[in-house]
């Protein structure tokens, strides 16, 4: 998996490329769990092909320890099939999944 990240403004915004399975969730866990301490962050899932379980755990931590931290954790770009893994795993109304990160990002 292919991780970029910038900052807009007070979000930290990752894009990912590639496939969330067991590597790319390692790669995902070494730079998101570090930012996941109060401050917002901007997953962009607009490169993902697809989402496995040890994919899932990864981000059910990063939201987990932004809730203890009073912290925002938006994903969005998701194509549709990627959507449909959220909603099957019924983790769709877990996060908060918006289609355009840019409009969230660039309302702070």
């Amino acid at each position: 998996m292919e991780i970029t990240q910038s900052q807009k403004g007070a979000w930290a915004v990752l894009a990912l490329a590639g496939n969330l399975d067991t590597t790319g969730s390692e790669q995902l866990e070494a730079v998101l769990l570090p930012l996941a301490n109060g401050s917002p962050v901007a997953l962009d899932f607009s490169g993902v092909g697809y989402v496995t379980s040890a994919g899932f755990r990864t981000l059910m931590i990063a939201l987990k320890q932004q809730t203890a931290s009073q912290g925002t954790l938006v994903l969005g770009g998701m194509s549709a099939p990627v959507r449909r893994f959220f909603d099957i795993a019924g983790l769709s109304r877990v996060f908060k999944i918006v289609d355009d990160l840019a409009t969230v990002v660039d309302a702070v």
